[in-house]
């Protein structure tokens, strides 16, 4: 399967999730994607502020991590897809692969919070650092957040091996007219923003390696007990 096909089967995955027809539970998750930004960049606030990691950060924030954004790109893709063939022939296969993992581990994410969402508004709670760790600790998809962090650390790998490419790289820039001209620019940009956040980077493992392993750590104390039985704060 094609890796155009795959993003489709993705899109569809997440136009299917129940939000998009519930004005609660998409104002819900819109505070929870809010709260879920927010402390992502104070716990790696040292890390996202290094001026070599400020595009990759930013990148994370915008691209990976779902939001309006990326709404708007799913709805862009959905219009360019039915003429697929044309952009297979005007990127590299891999290239395109990077794009649809970058898209599948944003839905992901979205899925992951969507169910936290759920539980906070079934709860009829506030999004706040109590009802969030509440809300983990119920729903309790650790293992699934190890495998949201770990698709993060293969779309950045990925990409990174694309931008090391001299081929590919001269290839991806060459196409860019001819992408803008047939309207594939959605698709074009969510994968050049992937390479231009990185060529900062000296290796992305720089970047990458700490965020998720600090990442698994807060999983692991957010899914953590003390001895009255309540669930350990997210860590800074």
């Amino acid at each position: 399967m094609s890796a155009l096909a795959n993003l489709q089967q993705h899109l569809n995955r997440f136009w299917a999730l129940p939000h998009h027809e519930d004005a609660a539970l998409n104002k819900k998750l819109n505070e929870v994607q809010s709260w879920q930004q927010a402390r992502i960049k104070r716990t790696h606030s040292a890390l996202f502020e290094q001026p070599k990691n400020q595009l990759m950060a930013d990148y994370f924030l915008t691209q990976l991590y779902g939001g309006d954004e990326f709404k708007v790109l799913a709805e862009q893709l959905g219009r360019i897809l039915p003429k697929a063939k044309k952009l297979e022939r005007l990127a590299k296969e891999s290239s395109l692969e990077a794009g649809s993992m970058g898209i599948q581990a944003s839905i992901l994410a979205i899925e992951l919070d969507l169910h936290l969402a759920q539980w906070l508004l079934e709860q009829e709670l506030a999004v706040n650092e109590e009802n969030m760790l509440l809300a983990y600790r119920t729903v309790d998809e650790a293992d699934e957040r190890r495998v949201q962090i770990n698709n993060l650390k293969d779309v950045c790998y990925r990409t990174d091996k694309d931008l090391n490419s001299f081929m590919l790289k001269k290839a991806f820039a060459l196409a860019k007219g001819t992408a803008y001209r047939y309207n594939f620019q959605p698709l074009y940009d969510f994968i050049d923003a992937g390479f231009k956040a990185m060529k900062p980077l000296k290796s992305v493992s720089s970047f990458i390696e700490p965020f998720c392993e600090r990442e698994l750590e807060v999983i692991d104390e957010v899914h953590a007990v003390d001895n009255g039985g309540k669930p350990a704060a997210f860590g800074v």
